[in-house]
């Protein structure tokens, strides 16, 4: 049947929750505050503002960890839509800085996301990644814009487009609207500066890894109110197994035009093209055990593909008034194309022959657009003598496109190791196409009360809209628009308290949600209600050595509840009566304990399960994620010395991925990583890297039977060379 139109959605309903209310009543009154302090005194206003430095009001540039020469951010804007303390965060957030970037010479979002407590990227393709937090999917935001969807298994722009990445692990639904619970990514873009500036990076390393990297930013008027910058990197790469390898070309400029001491707009652009050698791992053999051979033996033939081209404009609009309120809006349209060619083993290995029995070829070309819109204001109010702020947004996104399929083929009986008598695929004609379209909104409200000293009361709630639906198109038949999932007035709240302890030391819980729609459907028709994911977590946040070493620790509790599965009294109807309980704690310490040491040390301990469910009860939810990791980095940079060492280690317990039990199975690990850098000037550095130190073997990520046995990556050494102009 076809849908109603997704288009023109409004947010009709009152919800009743007394929460949603008195968040919306208070951010009124907020503004209520505001307009009376706006209008109070006009000359008045003018001179305070006209004493401030026009720098300090733009939020994103206080958190910006350029310059800052540390692994931590005393402010970040994930989980807000302005900059705020992580003190006065109710959640456990990292961030991974333009400084710790520089030191290990991270160069994408999956490495950089490697080193975050809690997270782990798991390979999928050769060219993406999955990418958990406490058992589930993260989930993206780009400039506090959420992109639902837009992490996993896709495509990722350079690591150089960003000052820094900013995590919030648990549900985030309040800004992001549906989605997983594991958490935001929130990717904080490089802005233009306010002197003259530039840089220049050149990375040569172990499978012929050549990398470049150039950032240029200036003031382009004698005012310094139009600014310009411009990063470009280009890679060029082989794989440490047989026959792959990989270029990337990138491209990001942005201009900030100050209109007004009091008003900017901000341009950019973003584009990158990409071509990669897939890569989904070994097969196992037939009796279910892993292949004993060299990590180097790749069964994708050389003639795959997998081919990408993404495209990013974005304009930025601010308002920053005396009183310390900030009006804000976010317009973004982005574009993808990639195109996959390949074939893979579909059956495993005979361990008599040593034969794949059968190849399955296959291609398809898919474009995809994103528009997106971010509306918001965000500020300061006075109610009953005590200090306050408040937020109330509306954002809106799509997400669109159309995938052509090649027709799928199969070429049997190929030895191991031979992969290139799979003669080369041909995609075209396509033979079937779908059309498909995500479109949410959603109105969203916090609040950050003081109702006495110390203690910080932080509630929020959003209001949403989510249409998901397709159809087949040309060269196949056209059809109706179906509509697989659609939500109308979803409410989703959240809410903290943080007590400061000491003003070094705060204590904090947090309760949180997420809905993620449902296509399944009831004996009576009817589309089954949203997964929820509901998260509790308790914790405390604490500061040393004059706040430049900051400490987390945390205990969290999630529910998965409304999960479908089959109604087995009614073949083919579903039941909304599934439960998922993921539990854990985190510690984390991040900074500088003493003179010359940046440091991050990060201990996740997970468990999951389902909780119900009618075949698996009390087995294991989350099976690419390890109950215990462990993660450091440090360097270490002695007074007066022109040396500088680094070490790091990641530490996993074992991971069961989608093996056997007893057969097929992943062992702990532990990877070291080690570098030397030499500064010839206070501008001009080289750094010998040598990753996987002790030449590990490793399963990464454990698979089926044809596919996703990934061994982790081999010893590889790098050499770069850093300079600033």
């Amino acid at each position: 049947m076809p849908s109603d139109s997704p288009h023109g959605l409004l947010l009709t309903k009152s919800p009743s929750s007394s929460l949603l209310r008195l968040s919306l009543i208070g951010t009124a009154l907020g503004f209520v505050c505001w307009a009376g302090a706006a209008k109070a005194d006009p000359n008045e206003s003018s001179r305070v503002f006209n004493a401030l430095p026009p720098i300090t009001v733009n939020a994103y540039r206080e958190a910006t960890t350029e310059g800052s020469g540390r692994y931590t951010a005393p402010v970040l804007t994930v989980g807000s839509k302005s900059a705020v303390s992580v003190m006065e965060i109710p959640h456990s957030v990292s961030v991974i800085t333009q400084q710790r970037i520089g030191d290990q010479n991270l160069q994408s979002v999956e490495e950089a996301l490697e080193q975050v407590t809690g997270v782990t990227v798991t390979p999928w393709n050769g060219a993406t990644s999955q990418i958990r937090s406490r058992g589930y999917f993260l989930e993206p935001s780009y400039d506090g814009v959420p992109a639902f969807g837009g992490l996993n298994a896709t495509q990722q722009y350079d690591l150089a487009m960003f000052d820094r990445v900013e995590v919030l692990r648990g549900p985030a639904g309040l800004f992001q609207g549906s989605g997983q619970p594991g958490g935001t990514v929130n990717f904080v873009r490089k802005r233009a500066p306010s002197e003259a500036q530039a840089s220049a990076a050149l990375t040569y390393g172990s499978w012929n890894n050549q990398r470049a990297e150039l950032d240029v930013g200036a003031p382009l008027d004698t005012a310094g109110d139009l600014r310009g910058r411009i990063v470009v990197s280009g890679q060029d790469r082989e794989f440490f197994y047989d026959g792959a390898d990989a270029q990337k070309y990138f491209f990001y400029g942005t201009l900030d035009y100050d209109i007004t001491p009091s008003t900017t707009l901000s341009f950019y652009a973003a584009t990158q093209d990409s071509e990669t050698s897939p890569f989904s791992g070994l097969p196992a053999y037939t009796d279910g055990r892993l292949l004993d051979v060299s990590r180097s033996t790749n069964p994708t033939p050389s003639w795959a593909t997998y081919d990408t081209q993404m495209t990013t404009f974005g304009l930025e609009g601010a308002h920053y008034l005396s009183n310390g309120w900030t009006l804000k809006a976010l317009v973004g349209h982005s574009q993808s194309d990639w195109y996959l060619n390949d074939a893979y083993p579909s059956t495993g290995v005979d361990p008599d022959t040593g034969n794949i029995a059968r190849y399955t070829r296959r291609g398809w070309d898919d474009e995809s657009r994103r528009e997106s819109l971010d509306i918001f204001a965000t500020g300061p109010f006075a109610l009953l003598g005590r200090d306050h702020e408040a937020t109330l947004g509306f954002n809106y996104e799509r997400y669109s496109g159309e995938t052509l399929y090649g027709a799928y083929s199969t070429v049997e009986d190929i030895p191991l190791g031979r992969p290139d008598l799979v003669p080369e695929n041909s995609v075209r004609p396509y033979n079937r196409g779908w059309e498909y379209e995500t479109e949410q909104q959603g109105i969203y409200s916090q609040l950050r009360l003081s109702p006495i000293d110390r203690l910080t009361v932080v509630i929020g709630g959003r209001l949403s809209n989510f249409t998901d639906s397709g159809r087949y198109v040309s060269p196949s038949p056209p059809t109706e628009w179906e509509t697989s999932g659609r939500e109308r007035d979803t409410f989703t709240p959240s809410g903290g308290l943080i007590y400061q302890i000491s003003p070094q030391l705060v204590a904090y819980t947090s309760y949180a949600d997420i809905f993620m729609p449902q296509s399944q459907t009831t004996v009576t028709g009817e589309t089954l209600e949203p997964r929820v994911g509901k998260q509790v977590e308790l914790g405390i946040k604490g500061q040393l050595n004059e706040s430049q070493l900051q400490y987390s620790a945390a205990i969290f509790r999630t529910q998965d509840v409304n999960r479908a599965y089959r109604d087995l009294d009614n073949p083919g109807s579903f039941l909304a009566a599934g439960e998922v309980v993921v539990e854990g704690a985190e510690i984390e310490i991040s900074g500088s304990p003493m003179a010359n040491l940046n440091l991050t040390a990060g201990y996740t301990y997970l468990t999951s399960q389902y909780e119900v469910d009618q075949n698996r009860n009390g087995e294991q939810f989350s099976l690419f994620e390890p109950e215990h990791s462990l993660k450091l980095y440090g360097t270490y940079r002695p007074g007066g010395s022109p040396w500088r060492i680094s070490t790091g280690m990641i530490a996993n317990s074992a991971i069961d991925g989608t093996g056997e039990e007893g057969v097929r199975e992943g062992s702990g690990y532990a990877i070291f990583n080690a570098q030397l850098g030499y500064d010839f000037t206070s501008h001009t550095s080289v750094a010998l890297a040598v990753n996987n130190l002790t030449d590990r073997h490793y399963y990464a990520r454990i698979g089926g039977m044809n596919s996703y046995n990934t061994y982790g990556d081999p010893r590889s050494v790098a050499v770069s060379l850093r300079a600033r102009f």
